[in-house]
């Protein structure tokens, strides 16, 4: 999601303030009503800052919320990839299992054949592990921005409502 870095910078008294709005936003009512009130010293500006605060976050609610539905499939292709895993898995611990039970019952000497068989086994089953704790990490991370992108988006709509409203 490519966003630009959007700025707004207003005068006040002898000086001037830039605010970061991605920095920014979102943010609990007192502080934005601050942020309003310095706004507000700006005569000349004050109208147009205000709304580029609530177009801001307006758009930003808005992109967050277009965004969850690519979150939710990335959450979903990796959960099934570690879903699509675990038979393979599953088949592979049996064999593990029982090459190491052969390995111990019928090779007390010699049998290097197997031994070196059951270490390769093993380290295939370690690396498709790996590969499902990763796609499960993956999941997890895609599931918690996916509540996070809304939970964010309520705020940033909360932030429209007392921007729209304060004055």
């Amino acid at each position: 999601m490519d966003q630009k870095i959007i700025n707004i910078t207003f005068h006040q008294g002898m000086g001037h303030m830039t605010v970061m709005l991605d920095a920014f936003f979102p943010t609990d009512a007192a502080r934005l009503r601050k942020l309003l009130s310095i706004i507000d010293e700006d005569y000349e500006h004050r109208d147009e800052l205000r709304a580029v605060v609530v177009q801001h976050c307006g758009q930003r609610a808005q992109a967050l919320m277009d965004g969850r539905s690519d979150l939710a499939n990335q959450a979903i292709n990796y959960h099934t990839k570690a879903t699509e895993l675990q038979p393979e898995i599953d088949k592979m611990a049996r064999q593990v299992d029982t090459l190491q039970r052969y390995v111990k019952t019928y090779c007390k000497r010699g049998g290097q054949g197997y031994r070196q068989q059951l270490k390769e086994l093993k380290a295939q089953l370690k690396e498709i592990k790996e590969q499902q704790r990763h796609a499960l990490t993956l999941y997890r991370d895609y599931q918690r921005r996916f509540v996070g992108a809304e939970k964010e988006a309520e705020k940033l709509k909360k932030n429209v409502e007392v921007a729209k409203h304060e004055r």
